[in-house]
């Protein structure tokens, strides 16, 4: 019964041992890509490289340019032309290395043909007050037009690829970086092998007191 009470003392240990590490061995894993392009009535691709984790939250920050005529000033900021941007022409989607893809903005998510604000930084994040869109072009973090916790539970490992088009002819997207953040935890396999040595180290030291 004694060294019955001892295991059970040693597993408990153990447990709250793992219960902590597993707690703390959550990780924000993020990749920047800086390849500048430019996109009229045509699209492409940018790969993001991550590490291994289960996804448990994503969010990605696209810095672009759309207005007429996007030639970018020598800030990098501000656009040269001064006429309508057609917001209604931009699309961006991203797809997880296991092959999820989630619409981030869709063609007609923004509307009208204002004059374009020149380079922003549009963040698309779940917890997000505001949805993406409207008549403006406008830097802030948005709710993507799908649910980014698509990706919940993926491994986090390999490229993610964001995907950037422009659907009409003339006043084409600048594009100038983008940065995606993805809050991961431990695979499984790998938690149960760091419960399993925090149980063999506590029943080796209650052997060692006893």
């Amino acid at each position: 019964m004694k060294k019955l009470n001892t295991w059970i003392k040693a597993s408990a240990v153990a447990l709250g041992m793992c219960c902590t590490v597993m707690g703390a061995q959550a990780s924000l894993l993020t990749a920047t890509d800086t390849t500048f392009g430019s996109f009229d009535s045509s699209s492409g691709t940018r790969t993001l490289a991550l590490g291994a984790g289960l996804v448990t939250d994503v969010n990605i920050l696209i810095d672009f340019a759309k207005c007429d005529d996007p030639s970018i000033g020598a800030d990098g900021t501000a656009c040269i032309g001064t006429g309508s941007s057609f917001n209604s022409e931009i699309v961006f989607r991203l797809t997880s290395p296991g092959g999820t893809t989630v619409n981030l903005v869709n063609a007609g998510t923004y509307s009208g043909s204002t004059p374009g604000t020149g380079r922003v930084s549009v963040g698309l994040d779940d917890e997000a007050s505001t949805a993406v869109g409207g008549s403006l072009v406008t830097s802030g973090w948005f709710i993507p037009v799908s649910a980014l916790s698509a990706f919940d539970g993926e491994n986090a490992l390999g490229n993610w690829t964001l995907f950037i088009q422009d659907t009409v002819t003339f006043d084409r997207l600048d594009y100038f970086r983008s940065t995606i953040s993805v809050t991961a935890v431990p695979e499984p396999g790998s938690m149960a092998l760091i419960g399993l040595g925090l149980l063999g180290l506590a029943a080796a030291r209650k052997r060692k007191q006893a």
